[in-house]
């Protein structure tokens, strides 16, 4: 029995991976993103998090949020335990959204494959409860924002889920107020909740909380939709 992901390194796909990304759109399409595309990936990230108030506290300074932001990404993207896709504008050429999930080793999912196997095959049970050793995680999604509102996050999401299914697999994750709606429409749910008061932080806040306020985090999972297709 065999759980390996459908790709070894995001520049050399295989098939059954390119299938998976392969998803029909007169406009768009979506491509394992490399090094070289890592000042762009940078730059979405940083547009889209602006009209976040927690992102806006952790850095007032925008030019300084993407260097750290770009020098994050020259650890990450490349990395065999990290998929980063990104979303190609036809008309343009331009990067417009990405996303990016952990996902386990072959030799992760080698020395685990019994284990796992005997888990879903013995009981539903263990697979409603979502207990598994090595689920996918999806680090982060985002959309250009003069680009937002044509699918692009909505076929993301589906990648990545349609991947999980693929093998079985659950993904986990941690939302933001933004994303939230997002990933509940693809069949995730809320497990935990973590609330921040960002009046706390922000500055001269109390009293006019300047639209700061509560800040809701939800911790969310998505269980798989099949067995995975080696049993």
């Amino acid at each position: 029995m065999n759980f390996r992901l459908p790709i070894k390194s995001q520049d050399t796909p295989s098939a059954s991976y390119s299938n998976i990304m392969n998803q029909a759109s007169p406009t768009f399409e979506l491509a394992p993103a490399t090094c070289a595309d890592i000042p762009r990936l940078a730059y979405v990230y940083v547009v889209a998090c602006l009209p976040d108030n927690a992102f806006a506290l952790y850095f007032d300074n925008p030019k300084e949020f993407e260097q750290r932001v770009t020098e994050m990404f020259e650890g990450q993207v490349g990395d065999p335990n990290r998929q980063h896709i990104k979303v190609v504008d036809k008309d343009t050429g331009e990067i417009t959204a990405w996303a990016s999930w952990n996902t386990p080793t072959d030799v992760e999912i080698r020395e685990r494959d019994e284990k796992a196997a005997a888990k879903i095959l013995a009981s539903k049970k263990d697979l409603a409860k979502g207990e598994f050793d090595f689920p996918l995680v999806c680090r982060s999604v985002f959309t250009e924002p003069t680009f937002q509102r044509r699918g692009m996050g909505n076929a993301l999401v589906e990648y990545g889920n349609k991947l999980a299914d693929k093998k079985g697999l659950p993904i986990f994750m941690q939302a933001s107020p933004f994303g939230f709606p997002l990933y509940t429409k693809h069949g995730f749910e809320t497990v935990q909740c973590s609330d921040v008061d960002l009046r706390e932080w922000a500055p001269d806040a109390e009293g006019n909380d300047k639209g700061y306020g509560n800040y809701k985090f939800r911790y969310m999972q998505r269980l798989p939709q099949t067995l995975p297709e080696s049993i």
